[in-house]
């Protein structure tokens, strides 16, 4: 099984729960959130990153992707399998709905 928290490369972390779905928030250069498209088109950087929007993306145990947007009660920029431009409050919706989503074990 994965680690509860996995940070990505500094612009972002990934956390699995115990149902076996995982759930990843990333806000960095080429993520759909404010930093999509870098000013200098560096999208290799690791230095650290912020943002007022953040893209989202959730699968299961067997590493099958799900629609982000069957965890929001509102609709967003999904094309089903990530999910963009992103809340901070949206985003917390999102990883508690995950988090309460059946058992997938």
């Amino acid at each position: 099984m994965s680690k509860g928290f996995v940070s990505t490369m500094r612009k972002g972390f990934q956390m699995t729960f115990k149902n076996g779905l995982t759930a990843s928030v990333q806000w960095g250069a080429g993520n759909y959130c404010d930093n999509h498209l870098p000013a200098d088109f560096d999208f290799s950087f690791s230095k650290d990153a912020s943002s007022d929007t953040a893209e989202i993306a959730v699968w299961d145990q067997f590493g099958e992707w799900l629609d982000p947007q069957d965890f929001l009660d509102e609709a967003t920029n999904s094309d089903g399998m990530v999910a963009g431009y992103l809340t901070p409050a949206q985003v917390v919706k999102f990883l508690s709905a995950v988090e309460a989503y059946p058992n997938q074990k």
